[in-house]
């Protein structure tokens, strides 16, 4: 209120600033002020103060009143100016009041007005100071406009002050970011900007145009001047308004769409200033709970030791470790930027990017690989990638060693070439243009790889071909497997097969390979020559083809009995019959070998033809019999004598008798001594004829004719036959018979040869040993239910060793030079082992040879 002259030419002093007003002013700066630092609810109660102001003087003028309100502060320097209301704040400043309250609060409280909203109601309430302003300035004082307004020039100085703070403080400078970006907008700001600052001055200069006297009343050109600078404010609000609209719902999606990526802010000393949704999502920590906590503290952030693993993650950031609010550990990969914001201070954008699972995803795969890597190397097996176009060749680590090779000696093609077998090369080539011109995914290979020191290992391996859209070979990547030792063995095998097929082919008993159901397997060429068939027709085929018909059933129920129980075909020479292609039937023999693979039994089963075996026993069989009975004629030879001399006594005797029998009946004497006589002569006749008797069934020649015999009886007669005409050597014969073992399976002639035999070499042995005590001993015992032992002893001068060792063979003899041919016991040995006993020799200890002999033995009653 103050007369300044040097200021009444600007407006300063024509309508002042009212004590109200200054107040308001005044308390819209310390609010703004208090907002700054955060005091919100200091803010609140100052901007309260000019809310108030201007709400009553609008009242006041709306309802023509006056509640005395006007004059509260200096009402005695008001009351003396010359004002139609003095010290009411007019409706400029009412209206600014309002807008610039309402802005703070919405900007700060945010309960029922946006802060962009808040920023709108700024850039309006500025817009209108400035419009005042020159209105004020161009205006006449006292005029028109300056009392429709009740504005002055400081008072919109003020105002203008004030808008432009308010929307550097809650635009967060986004103004001058605008100016100082060379973004899209910059054009616009470039056209606005003259634009705001021109049309303000727009209604000055048509005021002064109206303003004459010869053209408008002064009221009609205020009002006319007023109605202008509304319809400017309305048109410049409804563009910022828009323009405001348009870019707020694309900030608004922007800002929702970054809300729920993982970002973070911090300041310089790491304290989170934001904390996205996506990062609540993440590690569980509300925004609430994470703002002002150092971040890497409060996620208990550690680096990974294998980054090097990672590599191509950390290009432009850093891998860490990080703990959420359930303690899960998660991976992240952080990218971190400085963010500098004029008037600011600087703050650190966080970009935090999941990678857990491609951390999981990298383990597991750097495991496989692992793996993979033991697994080939425990197999022996190699990598090989073959890049068509360059010639490279790369092989996993481990391979060439393994090949003989020098790491890094085969590392193309040509290199690869120089090493392997020329005609392997050429194969391979062959292979690998088939498998292109049929674009085959894969291929397989063998070859040679000749080593530097001299000597070959052989490989084989498959490779996956890839190819270009034209179908060009473009590379390979296969696995290749050292086969030389399995070559060898193999070699080794067909060796032996090939060797074992010469064997078999060479060996004269056919061989048959059956499985467990009877099916033939293999068929040599002998068992094609024995049955007539040839292997191709029989292979597949059941074995009991080969067999009659009437023996198949038995054939099938053996194998059966055998596959269950493993008793009755291995280790067993069976005889049985086999049927040829044309029908004629065979005696063969059979040995079997089994074999068990992988659930299957293999019977390998060699068959001999018995028919010339049969038919040459039955020939030695004969000759046996010839033998044996040339030997039964030459025993009797030498016992011709001795026979004769016995045969001379009952003759003689019994012509003796004859003689007196007829001397008697011619002198007519003693009948009853005629009739003693005769039968005297009788009884000597009878005896001369049982020695005939023995004798002829001795040398008889017969068929062999097995029956149960008495032990007593057959021994006795053989000792009759020997003993015969032997009493001048004085030779004891003693019988000790087993009476428990009666009887014996045999036939009776030739046990009665062996004991022949026996008997006659022990009464040589004792003619010639000039010993007094000349005794023979022959005893039998039962050595089991089934054999009897028959014993022949002397007490000569026994055997000498070395004739003992082969004694039974044919030729030798115990009798000495001339003594004898030899053949006499090689023929009792062998008629005793037909009989399926043993005969043996042996000295006894008080002196003299015993011959042991087993015979089968017959229970008494037994038919």
């Amino acid at each position: 209120m103050l007369d300044i002259p040097v200021l009444r030419g600007f407006g300063f002093n024509d309508y002042p600033i009212w004590p109200l007003t200054a107040v308001g002013y005044i308390c819209l700066s310390f609010g703004f002020l208090a907002s700054i630092f955060d005091r919100d609810r200091l803010a609140s109660a100052l901007w309260l103060v000019p809310l108030l102001i201007a709400l009553a003087s609008i009242f006041q003028n709306a309802a023509g009143i006056d509640l005395g309100t006007d004059q509260l502060l200096f009402g005695a320097m008001l009351a003396e100016f010359d004002a139609p209301h003095p010290g009411r704040p007019g409706p400029s400043p009412s209206t600014i009041f309002v807008l610039l309250a309402a802005a703070g609060y919405g900007a700060r409280m945010r309960k029922w007005l946006s802060g962009e909203a808040g920023t709108l109601l700024a850039a309006i309430t500025m817009a209108l100071a400035a419009a005042t302003a020159v209105l004020v300035l161009f205006s006449s004082p006292g005029g028109a406009t300056a009392r429709i307004l009740s504005a002055s020039l400081p008072a919109a100085i003020a105002t203008l002050l004030l808008a432009v703070a308010f929307l550097i403080l809650h635009s967060r400078l986004q103004w001058v970011r605008l100016l100082t970006m060379r973004s899209g907008d910059w054009r616009i700001i470039r056209v606005l900007l003259p634009i705001v600052l021109i049309v303000p001055v727009i209604p000055s200069a048509l005021q002064l145009l109206i303003a004459r006297p010869d053209r408008l009343s002064p009221l009609a050109a205020g009002a006319l001047v007023a109605l202008f600078n509304i319809v400017i404010v309305a048109f410049v609000a409804y563009w910022a308004i828009v323009r405001v609209a348009r870019g707020q719902a694309a900030m608004v999606e922007l800002s929702q769409a970054l809300d729920h990526t993982t970002v973070v802010l911090t300041d310089a000393e790491g304290r989170i200033t934001h904390w996205s949704r996506g990062c609540e999502e993440l590690y569980g920590w509300t925004s609430g709970e994470a703002l002002g906590q150092n971040k890497y503290l409060l996620l208990r952030s550690q680096c990974r030791l294998d980054e090097a693993m990672h590599g191509e993650l950390l290009e432009d950031g850093q891998e860490l470790v990080e703990i959420c609010r359930d303690g899960r550990e998660v991976s992240v990969l952080e990218r971190t930027r400085q963010v500098e914001s004029p008037g600011q201070p600087d703050v650190v954008l966080l970009k935090v990017t999941d990678i857990t699972q491609r951390v999981v995803a990298v383990e597991a795969l750097k495991v496989s690989e692992e793996r993979l890597a033991l697994a080939t190397s425990a197999h022996e097996l190699g990598i090989v990638e073959w890049d068509v176009v360059s010639g490279r060749m790369e092989w996993s680590p481990g391979t060439e060693q393994r090949l003989g090779m020098v790491p890094g000696m085969i590392s193309d093609f040509e290199s690869w070439r120089a090493q392997v077998e020329p005609e392997d090369v050429q194969r391979i080539l062959d292979t690998i243009a088939r498998a292109v011109r049929d674009r085959a995914d894969k291929f397989s290979y063998r070859y040679r790889f000749l080593q530097p020191q001299g000597g070959v290992r052989a490989v084989e391996g498959s490779a996956r071909a890839f190819y270009d859209a034209e179908g060009n070979l473009l590379r390979t990547v296969g696995v290749i497997l050292d086969v030389t030792e399995r070559e060898e063995r193999e070699a080794a095998l067909r060796r032996r097969e090939a060797q074992l097929r010469s064997v078999l082919e060479t060996v004269p008993d056919a061989m048959v390979v059956i499985d467990q159901h009877s099916s033939i397997l293999q068929f040599s060429a002998a068992a094609e020559a024995l049955w007539g068939y040839r292997a191709a027709d029989v292979l597949g085929r059941s074995a009991t083809m080969l067999v009659p018909a009437d023996r198949r059933a038995l054939h099938m129920a053996t194998l059966s009995h055998f596959l269950k129980t493993g008793d009755g075909i291995v280790g067993e020479v069976l005889t049985g019959t086999a049927e040829a292609a044309d029908g004629h039937r065979f005696p063969i023999e059979l040995r079997a070998g089994v074999a068990r693979s992988d659930g299957q039994v293999l019977l390998t089963i060699f068959i001999r033809n018995l028919s010339e075996q049969l038919a040459t026993e039955e020939r030695l069989s004969e000759l046996s019999a010839e033998i044996a009975h040339v030997s039964r004629q030459s025993a009797m030879s030498e016992l011709a004598a001795d026979l004769a001399h016995e045969l001379n006594q009952p003759l003689s005797a019994t012509s003796n008798f004859l003689a007196a029998a007829r001397m008697l009946i011619e002198k007519g004497e003693g009948t009853e001594r005629v009739v003693d006589l005769l039968r005297m002569g009788s009884e000597q006749t009878q005896r001369a004829g049982e020695i005939i008797r023995r004798m002829r069934a001795f040398m008889a020649r017969g068929e062999v004719e097995m029956r149960t015999e008495s032990v007593e009886q057959t021994v006795r007669d053989a000792a009759d036959l020997v003993l015969v005409g032997t009493g001048q050597f004085h030779i004891r014969v003693s019988y000790e018979l087993d009476l428990e073992a009666p009887y014996i399976f045999a036939d009776r002639i030739q046990v009665q040869q062996v004991l022949v035999n026996l008997l006659r070499n022990s009464m040589e042995a004792l003619r010639s040993s000039g010993r007094e005590d000349r005794h023979i001993t022959i005893s039998s015992h039962r050595l089991s239910d089934q054999m009897i032992e028959l014993a022949v002893s002397d007490s000569g001068p026994g055997i000498p060793s070395h004739v003992l060792e082969q004694l039974f063979s044919r030729f030798t003899t115990t009798k000495g030079n001339g003594g004898g041919m030899g053949i006499g016991l090689s023929i009792s040995k062998r008629i005793i082992e037909a009989h399926g006993g043993t005969l043996r020799a042996e000295n006894r200890p008080e002196g003299g040879a015993s011959f042991r002999f087993t015979l089968p033995a017959v229970e008494e009653g037994a038919d």
